[in-house]
């Protein structure tokens, strides 16, 4: 190339590293490896990191939190970044296994809606110990043909004119929003007494189930064709029955919402790796988290990540109120559950028992 070929080439590099948030100091190379829910180390957003930083990014994939926590807890060094949920942040934090997080070196948060910039699952003792990434609320929903959209408590679920007719989700969540309904402000650390009263009010619900959906797609199906039309569903079920062509109402209840925020945590001792705050900023950045979108379908916290989406994906995701503050106003954040088992007990039990 010649010297002018040369400079613009400098040039045209600068503004593409820069969009990203990468910087100069993160061209060392080097080996990442991600212990990750599926979709956090797509090819899409993970290649453009490769090529500018030289660093070798490796996924590994879990199903569950608690995998995350017995990969780390047993193995150590088996990676360098993991993404838990707002539930188990402090689990890992109090068992001393992450490192606290240098926000000069992660300067995208700067962009971050104000309620993740320093979220009560991440700090503890005054430092920040994760960078919140994918989050989302636990909708309810209904076919709006059906049932009012105006509709604003829970307590639609367990009409008698839609029997057979509801979903909900086969989870543990399906216990919290019975707690919700009944008023406990406790939903994470129920007594024996009040677990009994969640079981006989789910227990009451059992004669409007259709089905306990296992997967969100499958909810999509159930609603698509008619079978249910109510229930409880992640925000991309709201958005493929849209699209096609579905009257689906994002019912907000007056008892509140679960919600989930996912985190990049770096294990003990992976601070050093020279790989990890470029990915954790160039993670945090407007354009990769709209990238990420677009795998996931997720709430990412970077408040300019809906202006880098595309016109139909953004009107999409305004819809559902993911750039709207007042959204996060009436949600009930997951918080670990210390009696996690008898929970699990709980809703087996309701499962089990007949309508």
């Amino acid at each position: 190339m010649d010297c002018v070929t040369r400079k613009l080439h400098r040039l045209i590099t600068a503004a593409v590293l820069g969009s990203f948030g990468f910087s100069s100091a993160a061209t060392a190379g080097g080996q990442l490896t991600l212990l990750c829910w599926e979709g956090y180390a797509d090819k899409s957003f993970v290649e453009p990191f490769e090529a500018e930083t030289g660093c070798k990014v490796n996924a590994v994939y879990v199903g569950t939190n608690d995998e995350i926590v017995s990969k780390i807890m047993s193995g150590g060094g088996t990676a360098d970044l993991i993404s838990p949920s707002n539930d188990t942040t402090m689990r890992l934090v109090n068992a001393d296994a992450v490192s606290p997080i240098d926000e000069s070196k992660v300067p995208n948060m700067a962009d971050f809606i104000p309620e993740f910039k320093r979220p009560a699952w991440d700090v503890k003792d005054g430092k920040l110990w994760g960078v919140p990434y994918g989050w989302g609320v636990i909708r309810i929903i209904a076919d709006a043909s059906v049932v009012d959209p105006n509709t604003d408590s829970l307590g639609f679920l367990w009409d008698s004119k839609y029997a057979g007719k509801l979903s909900m989700w086969d989870d543990i969540e399906t216990v919290y929003t019975a707690s919700r309904y009944l008023g406990f402000k406790n939903t994470y650390d129920l007594s024996d007494e009040q677990l009994e009263q969640v079981k006989a009010k789910l227990i009451a619900m059992k004669p409007n189930i259709r089905k306990y959906w296992f997967t969100t797609g499958e909810m999509g199906t159930l609603i698509a064709s008619g079978e249910a039309i109510g229930g409880n569903s992640w925000e991309s079920t709201i958005v493929q029955l849209r699209a096609d062509g579905k009257k689906v109402a994002d019912l907000k209840p007056k008892e509140g919402r679960g919600g989930w925020s996912d985190s990049w945590m770096i294990v003990k001792g992976s601070e050093s790796n020279p790989c990890v705050y470029p990915w954790l900023n160039y993670v945090s950045s407007a354009k990769a988290q709209a990238l990420a979108h677009k795998v996931t379908g997720f709430g990412y916290p970077n408040v300019k990540m809906a202006d880098e989406l595309d016109e139909n994906t953004k009107a999409a995701y305004t819809e559902l109120g993911m750039t709207d503050p007042a959204t996060l106003t009436n949600v009930d954040w997951w918080q670990p559950v210390k009696r996690r088992a008898k929970y699990l007990e709980i809703w087996n039990q309701v499962k089990a028992a007949s309508n």
